[in-house]
């Protein structure tokens, strides 16, 4: 339940949020999710090669995320795409009490299943998915800037 096709629930969800905004609003709010996907794996990667936790069977699969991570969050942040600082300092402190607890990792298998651990991860994730919403809520969808004023509302000519 918590990871369907191996995936957590919450990255779904978030994703799903990214996308139906990107409906409604163009190509930023998919940048946005792209940055906050691509700094968050960078992230959990370059802590789980610190706290030397065992590869992957695909060996090459965290460096590769790193560098997507260093290459999508500065392009995407030339385009004007940053988070909101309060809630990526949220995120932070969720993964420094992540890191101050031994920094667990459940797997999909559920093997060893820590409920803080889990947590702590999810709270670090949805806190970091938040931080490049909550700029996005403020936006104006495109459509309204089209066929409306600058509150969305519609202008009859």
């Amino acid at each position: 339940m918590l990871f369907p096709l191996n995936v957590r629930l919450s990255t779904w969800v978030a994703l799903a949020v990214f996308l139906l905004l990107g409906r409604r609003r163009g190509r930023t709010p998919l940048l946005a999710g792209a940055a906050w996907l691509t700094g968050f794996e960078a992230t959990f990667q370059v802590a789980s090669l610190v706290a030397r936790h065992p590869l992957p069977a695909w060996r090459w699969g965290p460096f590769f995320l790193i560098a997507l991570g260093l290459v999508v969050v500065p392009l995407t942040a030339r385009r004007g795409i940053r988070p909101n600082l309060g809630l990526m300092v949220l995120a932070v402190a969720c993964w420094l009490a992540w890191i101050a607890t031994g920094f667990h990792v459940n797997l999909h298998s559920g093997a060893t299943f820590s409920p803080l651990a889990e947590a702590l991860n999810e709270a670090a994730k949805i806190a970091w998915a938040a931080a490049y919403l909550w700029p996005l809520l403020s936006m104006v969808p495109h459509e309204s800037r089209r066929f409306g004023d600058a509150r969305g509302r519609r202008v009859v000519a």
